[in-house]
């Protein structure tokens, strides 16, 4: 019998399964091969890295709770070293846990035990969103610039950080730099969560994708004076986010 069309596509890709759970490892397996989709298994971060470093990776189905580094800090790790999809998939239901899934750089979040159409639904938007785009080389530095004044504080990209007009440093992730330095080298124009997430995750943008609003909410509360109530990245609704000029918000007080 021949493979469908959609089995063909799926072959090329490769999906690592990082779940402690021998009953999971073994349905996930089984259902992804099914579809077929190439599939790697590791019980933990270390057999994990194993397999990134010989085995090129399309998509990583992450469970949170695992022996030694947890999901969380693994799905941090994949973020800044590998171009790849995560889908952080676990048995926690808090709203908490999910935002801080989707913080460390998780494109996706599904909870056990979960429907498999549903689960490979989300699988195939996830790879459609990050396929096709450069490949981003392990620990790859940012670009240097120079330091960049806004609103009395300093943009340090070399450095990956931030100084406050008192001096003090406030350190940023790779991607909220990334995202820090493209508004700023764009001040008072708008930017899409499009060309947001092109330019600083390096992949397609997906209207299910909230990485971009929640790096946002991250940098916001690095260097808003009140990040519930935003100054210096504001929202324009149904458009996207501006870094405001200074001079617009002296016009404001004024």
């Amino acid at each position: 019998m021949s493979n469908s069309p959609s089995q063909e596509a799926a072959r090329s890709v490769h999906i690592l399964v990082v779940e402690d759970d021998p009953f999971v490892r073994q349905i996930l397996e089984m259902y992804l091969n099914n579809e077929g989709y190439r599939v790697t298994l590791a019980r933990d971060g270390q057999e994990m890295r194993t397999v990134l470093a010989s085995t090129p990776t399309q998509l990583v189905l992450m469970d949170v709770r695992l022996p030694g580094e947890d999901g969380f800090m693994l799905t941090r790790y994949l973020r800044e070293h590998h171009q790849v999809g995560i889908i952080i998939v676990t048995t926690r239901h808090d709203t908490v846990d999910r935002v801080v899934g989707l913080e460390c750089g998780a494109d996706d979040y599904v909870i056990k035990p979960f429907e498999e159409r549903e689960l490979l639904a989300r699988i195939r938007s996830v790879l459609r969103r990050t396929s096709g785009l450069p490949t981003r080389p392990s620990a790859q530095p940012i670009a240097l610039n120079r330091p960049t004044p806004f609103h009395g504080s300093v943009l340090l990209e070399e450095q990956c950080l931030v100084r406050s007009s008192k001096g003090e440093d406030v350190p940023l992730t790779t991607n909220e730099c990334r995202l820090l330095g493209h508004l700023l080298r764009n001040i008072g124009a708008v930017q899409t969560r499009e060309a947001l997430s092109v330019a600083v995750l390096q992949r397609e943008w997906d209207p299910l994708d909230r990485s971009i609003d929640v790096l946002v909410t991250r940098v916001r509360h690095k260097i808003e004076t009140d990040p519930k109530k935003p100054a210096i990245i504001r929202t324009v609704r149904g458009a996207g986010y501006v870094l405001t000029p200074e001079s617009a918000l002296s016009t404001t007080a004024a």
